[in-house]
């Protein structure tokens, strides 16, 4: 950060050269910040070995239980999330051209790419109100000579109220997005790492929409920002022009407040729209293997319980046939000792009884006793015994 120009604010500051000054300076802080963290004597380094090591522990559990099958369906985004967590989380250059740099010099592309500048979408706007923001003090300079009355001072208030919201809702939005997204990309690799677990995934998903957000944010401001510049730009020239005369009309000057106050308003909906299109952003679950082994295990299930409940006509299931085969002959047995408790009850009916009520009396009889041994009754001792 030493070699980085300091921030001006004397006669020959812009806003262009103060935007210059604090990439700079962000960039050495972001650095400073990830060798503090995860440098060679960082202070995060212990807790992300041990992460790592419960990771891979943990996976190799679900390998000796078999809750993990051994395919690459299953292992391959576990083992591709490890080589990038151990990538961007222990070497500053793969991070600084990967993360920090697609999130920082990215979004300045697609500007320029859209404005069709040459030197950078950012620059090229700051530049532009620069020279918006000299015509604005020369024409506030040239009001301030003339003589002093109640209209004048009105224009001159209005005046530079317009450069100050102009001044302020620009370069403050601009400098909060992007200490904002240095502070996200200087905790980025906690982040990352959190990504691997179940329980803290939330946390990277949150951390990767806030830092995708506030990236957007320049490049809708610059854009929005660009296409306004060209409506401020006649009526400051218009102004600037005849200073004297536009302030005996006041048309102009109530103008250029107007639209100031309409830049201003643009700015702080695009900072909020940059937000809102990644609020609604959901990953992918980041352990497919671990889904698949559990839909596998539950089809496994399912499929057991209707061959069973059938009637057991396919007593083959996927893994262990044994499984069905005991469930069928356990079922057999108990459908065959329920034929037996009802025949003897039905022999030991009197046969003087009704049909109707010998049935009434079979279908009480029958009811309930499959699962628990019959009860000895009167009518079963003389009739078996005899």
């Amino acid at each position: 950060m030493s070699g980085c120009a300091p921030l001006r604010i004397d006669d020959g500051a812009s806003l262009a050269g103060a935007l210059e000054a604090l990439d700079c300076q962000v960039n050495g802080a972001v650095a400073s910040g990830y060798g503090h963290v995860f440098g060679a004597h960082g202070v995060l380094g212990g807790a992300l070995t041990a992460g790592l090591t419960l990771y891979v522990a943990i996976i190799a559990l679900g390998l000796i239980t078999g809750r993990t099958r051994l395919t690459l369906r299953a292992l391959g985004p576990r083992l591709l999330s490890l080589g990038f967590i151990l990538a961007f989380a222990t070497a500053w250059p793969a991070y600084h051209a990967v993360v920090y740099g697609l999130l920082t010099g990215g979004p300045d592309q697609v500007a320029s790419a859209l404005l069709g500048a040459q030197s950078g979408a950012t620059r090229a706007f700051a530049a532009r109100l620069d020279q918006l923001f000299d015509a604005v003090f020369q024409i506030g300079q040239s009001l301030s000579i003339g003589p002093r009355s109640p209209k004048l001072d009105m224009a001159t208030n209005l005046i530079w109220s317009s450069a100050g919201l102009i001044l302020v809702t620009t370069l403050g939005l601009l400098v909060i997005a992007r200490i904002i997204l240095a502070a996200l990309l200087a905790l980025g690799p906690v982040f990352i790492a959190l990504g691997l677990f179940g329980g803290t995934r939330g946390l990277f998903e949150g951390w990767l929409r806030l830092s995708v957000g506030f990236a957007l944010a320049p490049l809708l401001i610059v854009v929005g920002g660009s296409g306004l510049l060209s409506v401020l730009g006649p009526a400051i020239a218009a102004i600037a022009d005849d200073p004297l005369g536009a302030v005996e009309r006041m048309r102009p000057i109530a103008t250029l407040f107007g639209v100031s106050v309409i830049y201003a308003g643009l700015l702080l909906a695009l900072a909020a729209t940059a937000i809102a299109l990644t609020r609604g952003w959901r990953l992918p679950s980041g352990a497919p293997g671990s889904s698949t082994t559990e839909l596998a295990q539950t089809s496994f299930l399912d499929q057991g319980a209707r061959h069973t409940t059938a009637g057991l006509t396919d007593h083959r299931p996927a893994n262990d046939d044994r499984v069905g085969g005991v469930a069928a002959a356990l079922i057999r047995e108990e459908s065959r000792a329920a034929d037996r408790r009802v025949e003897i009850a039905v022999d030991a009916l009197p046969s003087s009884a009704p049909a109707p009520r010998a049935a009434a009396e079979r279908r009480v009889a029958g009811l309930g006793q499959t699962f628990r041994p019959a009860a000895p009754g009167r009518s079963l001792s003389g009739i078996i015994g005899s």
